[in-house]
């Protein structure tokens, strides 16, 4: 009797070659822990040892079900017989839909890598079992003329994690297998010795990288399970999945197939059934990027930004019935009808569907400028129809590059047809595996088996995009829907229009203010206002100099006086052409106005020293030389002079701005009349139109004229025109009613442009901010996890600084490391505390802190660093003989972060000599250095959250040095530079007011 025998490349050809790839692959896989009850699945690549390591916390498996389930191909996953069973369920959580049903997930693997240990853990069984450990190595399986009953996988069992010497043990049965199929002749001795190399190089030690790893995975445990994967070496593909295309700005494979893997785009989706982690290690630092971070895929406040939604249900006639909302604002309860099966019931069944639209430029869309280029931004990269079974996403439906509704092909025929474009939508399609049983999916997961429910499925969905567009986005508004988004979204052109307008007419003097007030400070820090004034005074001086040779005294003294004049006008001249105007017209940055604000302070300071000592020096000029001719300047004609000389200056200012308000208001009453102009001649072209329609009318020629619909036709075409002027010209009318100008309480005059600018600014400011408290309210997201994973270790950190102190006091050269660490971690341990105030804090107290002290910790800490940037660290007696009171965690991040900035900046200059100087009085701490000088435009604006000069600076050091200080009621700030420095901070206390 013959009988079908099996070679074990039947294996590879129905899982590595099944399977689309390696992100497939993955999915699979968790949607086998999935099946197993699992709550997390933990992914870990650890590029330098080329491992990848996937964990879940499900029910895992006994020795016995490995083996007749994990490596007998084909099991059932539904049904029970005599002589296998359903696979074990957790009784204490809800029941999940088995969504593994091929049973190709665990041969999936072998695409991923050449080998795989496994290594699992039964949970909720009638008694406690043992951990599994397997080695397979899928290389065999590719082998010519091997049956898979020649094949042996090395089984053990252990009561602890196997360790590395363990691991030996099960390849070297591995290995053995491989000398006994040599010993055949069932396979070549170049594929022994390539499958040799292949086991020789598992170097993994379960035991010890568990402890390492992040994720709670307490397999040994006697009430905990689950399923480890060790794979080793990994396929090269994986690391161009996770990176992919560089220069793209669309997901890599492996973003494009894991995340979404639960809908939590939707409001009030259902809650995530398993919390999926994929950690990419780079390095051997413990540095890694989640490559499924939530925060990248869309989010339900997202979702409600969108300009429109679609929200309904198919029913198992495939007719729609729901909500469309256009523009956030207009809701219609709307159906759509399909005829493609006659009104029978469909084979695909019943669907719901949740979808959110884009527009797809920024001038059609409600959605405001930095949430729209946000959303467009993740709609480039996920945008698509996501179709999920019972809250677990069915591959690839979501991926863009998979069109399964030809929206993209339709569009590109007659886009004003239709409307939608997969990269400008999001949302979601929800079947289930009782409602859509029909609505099967392919055995390598690359989509829906095309049967008839799944052609069903896709001609309901194509007729409901093609019939949306029709009815509610038509450009020529043939609906009334149609209608109101028509009108929606030229409403919205025509303020986009108008702010493109005003904001191309404000970009020329923008950028003129911004280049003046940057030359204005790189001048200042240049000291070339100094030298050209000086420079006015010499020719002042060489002038002066030439009437010492004049005969004639009244010649000389008219001489003198001319000198004098035209020095005053050349100082005048000068200093209005450094002066920058108020802007006008445009909208200013918070820091943009610091910056102004700081050129007021400067330009006033130059007025009261630089421009006041240099008239000075002219008046002492004259009187100079008046007394060295001996003659009598006329003072009354001086004066006259200064007055004419004032007078003729303000009367030409005043005179250039009469005019330019004059040429304004002129050029706005020219386009106002000639706008009013055509909007008459326009509407007196339509009504022209329309009589010259009624005098050529035949009514009674005409039997089927209908006197009622002609009259409102020609109503429409009339009104329609009226109605868009007396609009215009309303819009006129309010624009110049709210013309204001006012005088204040000091008498200065206030225009409606300064109230409008200061709007604008705020605006700007409160968007600025806005953006902040988003990046904080992620921090403080960051800051959660951070503190759940230190709390659990915090406790022994603080038990092992108390062992470490023990031994410092008999070790003095433990004394440093200790004092070092404690310092360290006071500083953390108090940050920590910030979040949870109800934690004791490490010992920490106030005390009298030596200065020196402080120094010698920061040598400990920048030894190497100044070194290599040949810098000196230098303090003076002052210093050395000082102390400061407060709290030693206080103070050391704070000398920290200020040393820290002056080495970088240092770094960044050319000083041949780099130093930084440490000095102290009775007023203070000072802390210098001869590196680049701060800006006098930056002086203010350093210890603001977010400012910095850096590359990729944070901009957070100073502004938290200076809030940690000042809660110590000591202050921070930028003080003259110290001799010898151009920089120099200092530390004082904060004088208390003698009422406090």
């Amino acid at each position: 009797m013959a009988k079908f025998k099996t070679r074990a490349r039947a294996l590879d050809l129905l899982g590595r070659q099944q399977i689309a790839g390696i992100p497939t692959a993955i999915n699979e896989l968790i949607k086998n822990a999935h099946d197993a009850y699992a709550d997390k699945f933990d992914i870990d690549f650890l590029r330098k040892d080329n491992l990848l390591i996937l964990r879940d916390d499900g029910l895992g498996m006994t020795k016995e079900e490995f083996e007749t389930r994990w490596l007998t191909i084909g099991t059932e996953s539904k049904f029970v017989n005599s002589k296998t069973s359903l696979p074990p369920t957790d009784n204490s959580k809800p029941s999940r839909p088995v969504m593994g049903e091929k049973g190709i997930g665990r041969l999936a693997i072998a695409s991923i890598g050449k080998q795989v240990l496994i290594i699992t853990k039964a949970k909720r069984r009638e008694k406690i079992y043992k951990i599994v450990a397997i080695l397979i190595n899928w290389e065999i399986f590719e082998l010519p003329g091997i049956n898979l009953e020649d094949i042996v996988i090395p089984i053990r069992e252990f009561v602890t994690l196997p360790n590395e010497n363990e691991i030996d043990e099960i390849k070297k049965e591995l290995q053995e297998s491989l000398d006994s199929l040599l010993d055949r002749g069932l396979i070549s001795g170049n594929d022994f010795s390539r499958i040799s190399m292949t086991v020789n190089s598992l170097n993994v030690n379960p035991k010890l990288l568990n402890e390492q790893l992040i994720g709670d995975f307490n397999i040994e445990n006697s009430d905990e399970g689950g399923t480890y994967f060790y794979i080793s070496p990994v396929s090269e593909n994986l690391i161009f999945d996770i990176e992919g295309d560089k220069d793209s700005k669309e997901a890599s494979k492996i973003e494009k197939m894991l995340i979404g893997f639960h809908n939590t785009m939707t409001p009030n989706h259902p809650k995530p059934i398993i919390d999926i982690n994929f950690r990419d290690y780079k390095g051997n630092d413990g540095i890694y990027s989640n490559l499924i971070d939530k925060e990248q895929f869309f989010t339900p406040d997202e979702f409600k930004l969108a300009d429109h939604h679609f929200k309904g249900r198919f029913d198992e006639y495939g007719q729609f019935r729901g909500d469309v909302q256009i523009y956030r604002e207009k809701k219609y309860d709307h159906i759509v009808n399909w005829r493609g099966n006659n009104f029978n019931p469909t084979d695909c069944g019943s669907f719901d569907i949740n979808l959110a639209y884009v527009q797809g430029q920024l001038k059609d869309s409600i959605v405001d400028l930095e949430n729209w280029n946000r959303l467009t931004a993740k709609a480039d990269k996920f945008g698509g129809l996501y179709i999920y079974k019972d809250n677990i996403r069915v591959l690839p439906y979501g991926d863009s590059d998979y069109d399964f509704l030809d929206i993209e092909k339709n569009r590109s025929k007659r886009a004003s047809t239709y409307f939608f474009s997969y990269r400008r939508m999001f949302g979601t399609i929800n079947i289930t595996h009782k409602g859509n049983s029909k609505l099967v999916e392919k055995a390598g997961r690359e989509g829906f088996i095309e049967n008839k429910a799944y052609r069903q499925l896709q001609a309901i969905l194509k007729n409901f995009f093609i019939q949306l567009a029709a009815d509610f986005f038509d450009e020529k508004s043939k609906t009334p829907q149609s209608e109101f988004y028509n009108e929606k979204k030229n409403e919205r052109n025509s303020v986009y229009k108008a702010l493109e307008r005003r904001d191309k007419l404000a970009k020329t003097k923008k950028d003129k203010f911004l280049k003046d007030l940057e030359l204005f400070f790189k001048r200042l820090n240049e000291n070339k206002y100094n030298e050209d004034v000086n420079n006015f005074i010499n020719v002042a001086q060489q002038q002066f100099n030439s009437v010492l040779f004049m005969k004639d005294l009244d010649e000389a003294s008219q001489k003198i006086i001319d000198t004098e004049f035209e020095t005053r006008q050349k100082l005048s001249e000068y200093r209005r052409n450094i002066g920058i105007p108020t802007p006008k017209g445009f909208n200013i940055s918070k820091n943009v106005r610091i910056d102004f604000d700081t050129y007021l302070t400067e330009y006033k300071i130059l007025g009261e020293t630089l421009f006041k000592h240099a008239i000075q020096e002219v008046d002492n000029l004259v009187t100079d030389y008046s007394e060295k001719l001996n003659i009598e300047i006329s003072k009354r004609k001086r004066l006259e002079q200064a007055v004419e000389f004032i007078s003729s200056e303000a009367l030409k200012t005043n005179t250039k701005k009469r005019t330019e308000t004059n040429e304004v208001v002129t050029d706005v009453s020219k386009n106002i009349k000639e706008i009013t102009n055509q909007l008459m001649l326009d509407l007196d072209f339509q009504i022209r139109s329309v009589k010259d329609k009624f005098k050529n009318l035949s009514v009674n020629e005409a039997d089927d004229f209908d006197l009622v619909e002609e009259r409102k036709k020609m109503e429409t075409e009339i009104e329609m025109i009226s109605d868009r002027n007396t609009h215009v010209m309303d819009r006129i009318i309010r624009q110049f009613e709210s013309f204001y100008i006012d005088k204040d309480e000091d008498g200065n005059i206030i225009t409606n442009d300064q109230i409008s600018d200061a709007l604008a600014e705020e605006l700007d400011e409160l968007r600025e901010r806005v953006q902040a408290d988003v990046e904080l309210s992620q921090l403080g997201l960051a800051v959660g996890i951070l503190h759940h994973e230190f709390h659990g270790t915090v406790k022994s950190i603080r038990s092992s600084i108390r062992d470490l102190k023990a031994w410092s006091d008999v070790n003095d050269k433990l004394e440093g490391v200790y004092n070092n660490i404690k310092v360290n971690f006071e500083h953390l341990d108090g940050y920590l505390n910030l979040f949870t105030p109800l934690n004791r804090r490490l010992n920490r107290k106030r005390e009298a802190i030596g200065l020196l002290e402080i120094k010698t910790f920061l040598i400990d800490l920048f030894k190497s660093r100044m070194e290599r940037h040949n810098i000196q660290f230098k303090h003076t007696k002052g210093f050395a003989a000082h102390k400061i009171y407060g709290y030693r965690s206080t103070f050391y991040p704070a000398f920290v972060n200020l040393i820290d900035n002056a080495i970088y900046w240092l770094n960044q200059s050319n000083g041949k000599e780099k130093v930084i100087r440490l000095h102290a009085d009775e007023s203070g701490v000072y802390i210098s250095n001869n590196g680049i000088e701060i800006p006098v435009q930056d002086k203010n604006r350093i210890f603001i959250m977010g400012f910095s000069r850096k590359a990729n600076g944070r901009g957070m050091g100073l502004s938290i040095s200076q809030e940690v200080l000042n809660a110590e009621n000591y202050s921070l700030s930028v003080v003259s530079p110290k001799e010898g420095s151009t920089v120099t901070f200092k530390i004082e206390r904060i004088k208390k007011e003698d009422n406090e």
